[in-house]
Protein backbone atom coordinates (compact mmCIF):
# COMPACT_ATOMS: atom_id res chain seq x y z
CA UNK A 1 0.00 0.00 0.00
CA UNK A 2 1.30 3.42 -1.00
CA UNK A 3 2.08 5.85 1.80
CA UNK A 4 -0.48 8.48 2.78
CA UNK A 5 0.47 12.44 2.33
CA UNK A 6 -1.38 14.94 3.84
CA UNK A 7 -1.12 17.89 2.27
CA UNK A 8 -1.99 21.82 2.53
CA UNK A 9 -1.56 24.34 -0.31
CA UNK A 10 1.42 26.68 1.21
CA UNK A 11 0.14 30.02 -0.34
CA UNK A 12 3.26 31.31 0.94
CA UNK A 13 6.92 30.43 0.05
CA UNK A 14 10.60 31.77 0.95
CA UNK A 15 13.07 30.56 3.31
CA UNK A 16 11.22 32.30 6.42
CA UNK A 17 8.15 30.65 5.57
CA UNK A 18 9.72 27.08 5.08
CA UNK A 19 11.46 27.82 8.20
CA UNK A 20 7.84 28.49 10.19
CA UNK A 21 6.74 25.37 9.02
CA UNK A 22 9.72 23.19 9.84
CA UNK A 23 9.11 24.89 13.48
CA UNK A 24 5.53 23.28 13.39
CA UNK A 25 6.48 20.10 12.19
CA UNK A 26 5.86 20.21 8.76
CA UNK A 27 8.01 19.86 5.27
CA UNK A 28 7.27 22.00 2.35
CA UNK A 29 7.27 20.45 -0.88
CA UNK A 30 6.49 20.62 -4.71
CA UNK A 31 4.13 18.70 -6.58
CA UNK A 32 4.10 19.18 -11.21
CA UNK A 33 4.55 16.90 -13.99
CA UNK A 34 1.55 16.02 -16.39
CA UNK A 35 1.30 19.39 -17.91
CA UNK A 36 -0.73 20.63 -14.87
CA UNK A 37 0.41 23.82 -12.80
CA UNK A 38 2.93 23.21 -10.26
CA UNK A 39 1.12 23.56 -6.60
CA UNK A 40 3.33 24.11 -3.54
CA UNK A 41 2.29 22.25 -0.48
CA UNK A 42 3.34 21.24 3.13
CA UNK A 43 3.40 17.77 4.69
CA UNK A 44 3.60 16.66 7.85
CA UNK A 45 7.05 15.51 8.90
CA UNK A 46 6.53 12.34 10.54
CA UNK A 47 4.42 11.25 7.18
CA UNK A 48 8.00 11.62 5.49
CA UNK A 49 10.40 10.53 7.62
CA UNK A 50 7.53 7.21 7.41
CA UNK A 51 7.93 6.82 3.38
CA UNK A 52 11.82 7.75 3.79
CA UNK A 53 11.79 4.75 6.78
CA UNK A 54 10.29 2.48 4.42
CA UNK A 55 11.95 3.41 0.84
CA UNK A 56 8.38 3.55 -0.47
CA UNK A 57 8.74 6.64 -3.37
CA UNK A 58 4.79 5.94 -4.61
CA UNK A 59 2.30 8.28 -2.85
CA UNK A 60 -1.12 8.83 -2.43
CA UNK A 61 -1.78 12.83 -1.61
CA UNK A 62 -4.56 13.23 0.06
CA UNK A 63 -6.00 16.57 1.81
CA UNK A 64 -5.66 19.74 -0.20
CA UNK A 65 -4.72 17.27 -3.25
CA UNK A 66 -5.65 14.47 -4.00
CA UNK A 67 -3.43 12.46 -6.82
CA UNK A 68 -0.95 10.10 -7.27
CA UNK A 69 2.76 10.98 -6.84
CA UNK A 70 5.83 9.65 -6.62
CA UNK A 71 9.04 11.20 -4.35
CA UNK A 72 11.45 12.29 -7.43
CA UNK A 73 13.96 14.37 -5.01
CA UNK A 74 14.64 14.68 -1.41
CA UNK A 75 16.68 17.97 -0.07
CA UNK A 76 18.64 17.45 3.08
CA UNK A 77 20.02 19.10 5.26
CA UNK A 78 23.93 19.29 5.65
CA UNK A 79 24.28 16.51 8.31
CA UNK A 80 22.05 14.01 5.88
CA UNK A 81 19.41 13.40 8.49
CA UNK A 82 16.73 15.56 7.92
CA UNK A 83 14.29 16.21 4.93
CA UNK A 84 14.49 19.64 4.04
CA UNK A 85 12.30 19.58 1.02
CA UNK A 86 10.13 16.96 -0.95
CA UNK A 87 9.88 17.26 -4.64
CA UNK A 88 6.63 15.18 -6.23
CA UNK A 89 5.75 14.01 -9.87
CA UNK A 90 2.25 13.30 -10.46
CA UNK A 91 1.50 10.06 -11.73
CA UNK A 92 -1.03 7.83 -13.45
CA UNK A 93 -3.08 6.17 -10.68
CA UNK A 94 -3.09 2.66 -12.39
CA UNK A 95 0.07 2.86 -13.30
CA UNK A 96 2.28 -0.24 -12.58
CA UNK A 97 6.11 -1.39 -12.39
CA UNK A 98 8.22 -4.44 -12.11
CA UNK A 99 9.54 -5.10 -8.61
CA UNK A 100 11.04 -8.25 -6.79
CA UNK A 101 8.69 -10.02 -4.51
CA UNK A 102 8.90 -12.80 -1.95
CA UNK A 103 7.23 -15.88 -1.15
CA UNK A 104 5.60 -15.92 2.32
CA UNK A 105 4.49 -19.57 3.66
CA UNK A 106 1.26 -19.66 5.87
CA UNK A 107 0.15 -22.48 7.68
CA UNK A 108 1.44 -25.59 8.72
CA UNK A 109 1.88 -28.66 6.36
CA UNK A 110 1.48 -32.36 7.00
CA UNK A 111 5.29 -33.35 6.81
CA UNK A 112 8.79 -31.02 6.34
CA UNK A 113 8.74 -28.49 3.31
CA UNK A 114 11.76 -27.98 1.31
CA UNK A 115 11.43 -24.48 -0.70
CA UNK A 116 13.50 -24.17 -3.35
CA UNK A 117 11.77 -21.08 -4.96
CA UNK A 118 11.60 -17.62 -2.33
CA UNK A 119 11.40 -14.88 -4.46
CA UNK A 120 9.81 -13.97 -8.27
CA UNK A 121 9.66 -10.84 -10.16
CA UNK A 122 5.73 -9.61 -10.66
CA UNK A 123 4.10 -6.65 -12.44
CA UNK A 124 2.05 -4.73 -9.80
CA UNK A 125 0.37 -1.44 -9.04
CA UNK A 126 2.22 1.12 -8.36
CA UNK A 127 0.02 2.75 -5.63
CA UNK A 128 -0.47 -0.67 -4.38
CA UNK A 129 2.58 -3.19 -3.93
CA UNK A 130 2.14 -6.17 -1.61
CA UNK A 131 4.79 -6.78 0.78
CA UNK A 132 4.93 -10.28 -0.63
CA UNK A 133 3.18 -13.03 -2.05
CA UNK A 134 1.67 -15.59 0.66
CA UNK A 135 1.33 -19.28 0.22
CA UNK A 136 -0.82 -21.09 2.13
CA UNK A 137 0.38 -24.62 2.84
CA UNK A 138 -1.91 -26.12 5.18
CA UNK A 139 -2.94 -28.18 2.62
CA UNK A 140 -0.24 -29.72 1.94
CA UNK A 141 0.66 -33.96 2.60
CA UNK A 142 3.58 -35.78 2.10
CA UNK A 143 4.11 -36.03 -1.86
CA UNK A 144 2.67 -32.82 -2.39
CA UNK A 145 4.24 -29.81 -4.18
CA UNK A 146 3.14 -26.17 -5.00
CA UNK A 147 4.15 -24.35 -8.05
CA UNK A 148 4.26 -20.61 -8.62
CA UNK A 149 0.82 -21.02 -10.55
CA UNK A 150 -1.11 -22.59 -7.21
CA UNK A 151 0.13 -19.38 -5.05
CA UNK A 152 -3.22 -16.98 -5.47
CA UNK A 153 -2.67 -13.19 -6.50
CA UNK A 154 -3.46 -10.21 -5.24
CA UNK A 155 -5.66 -8.06 -7.60
CA UNK A 156 -3.31 -6.01 -10.24
CA UNK A 157 -0.95 -8.62 -9.89
CA UNK A 158 0.85 -10.11 -12.88
CA UNK A 159 3.64 -13.12 -12.74
CA UNK A 160 6.57 -12.56 -14.89
CA UNK A 161 8.01 -15.81 -13.96
CA UNK A 162 6.75 -19.23 -15.65
CA UNK A 163 3.32 -20.14 -13.36
CA UNK A 164 5.30 -23.64 -13.43
CA UNK A 165 8.06 -23.15 -11.59
CA UNK A 166 8.23 -25.63 -8.74
CA UNK A 167 8.29 -23.36 -5.06
CA UNK A 168 8.22 -26.28 -3.14
CA UNK A 169 8.10 -29.80 -1.95
CA UNK A 170 6.48 -31.53 0.96
CA UNK A 171 7.30 -34.23 2.53
CA UNK A 172 10.02 -37.15 1.07
CA UNK A 173 9.51 -35.77 -2.41
CA UNK A 174 12.87 -34.70 -3.59
CA UNK A 175 13.46 -30.90 -5.32
CA UNK A 176 13.95 -31.31 -9.05
CA UNK A 177 16.98 -29.27 -8.56
CA UNK A 178 18.84 -31.45 -6.56
CA UNK A 179 17.94 -34.28 -8.80
CA UNK A 180 19.47 -32.87 -12.04
CA UNK A 181 22.58 -31.66 -9.72
CA UNK A 182 23.20 -35.24 -9.04
CA UNK A 183 22.19 -36.42 -12.61
CA UNK A 184 24.67 -33.93 -13.91
CA UNK A 185 27.41 -35.00 -11.71
CA UNK A 186 26.95 -39.09 -13.16
CA UNK A 187 26.48 -38.02 -16.70
CA UNK A 188 30.14 -35.75 -16.39
CA UNK A 189 32.18 -38.84 -14.53
CA UNK A 190 33.34 -41.64 -17.00
CA UNK A 191 32.48 -45.17 -15.91
CA UNK A 192 35.43 -47.74 -14.30
CA UNK A 193 34.94 -49.43 -17.79
CA UNK A 194 35.54 -46.87 -19.78
CA UNK A 195 38.51 -45.23 -17.93
CA UNK A 196 41.75 -47.01 -18.60
CA UNK A 197 43.31 -48.35 -15.48
CA UNK A 198 47.42 -47.47 -15.05
CA UNK A 199 47.62 -51.55 -16.14
CA UNK A 200 46.13 -51.72 -19.33
CA UNK A 201 48.45 -48.21 -20.38
CA UNK A 202 51.59 -49.81 -19.08
CA UNK A 203 50.37 -53.42 -21.17
CA UNK A 204 49.78 -51.51 -24.22
CA UNK A 205 52.83 -49.25 -24.26
CA UNK A 206 56.57 -50.61 -24.87
CA UNK A 207 58.44 -50.69 -22.11
CA UNK A 208 62.07 -49.13 -22.42
CA UNK A 209 63.47 -52.01 -21.87
CA UNK A 210 61.56 -54.47 -24.30
CA UNK A 211 62.33 -51.88 -26.63
CA UNK A 212 65.92 -52.49 -26.03
CA UNK A 213 66.20 -56.16 -26.09
CA UNK A 214 64.59 -55.77 -29.78
CA UNK A 215 66.68 -53.59 -31.11
CA UNK A 216 69.77 -56.12 -29.74
CA UNK A 217 67.87 -58.81 -31.45
CA UNK A 218 67.75 -57.13 -34.59
CA UNK A 219 71.24 -56.30 -34.20
CA UNK A 220 72.60 -60.04 -33.64
CA UNK A 221 70.72 -61.01 -37.30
Amino acid sequence: MAELFQTEVRELTGSANTRRLRRAGKIPAILYGQGKEVVHLSIPETQVNSAVRKNQAYIQLEGAVAESAQIQDLQWDALGSTVLHVDLTRMDSDATIEVELSIRLVGDAQDLINQVFRTTTAVVPAMDIPEALVADISTLASGDSLHLGDIELPAGVNLLSDPATLVLTCGGVPAPAQEEVADEAATEQPSSEETPTEESVAEETPSEEAAATEEDSSGDE
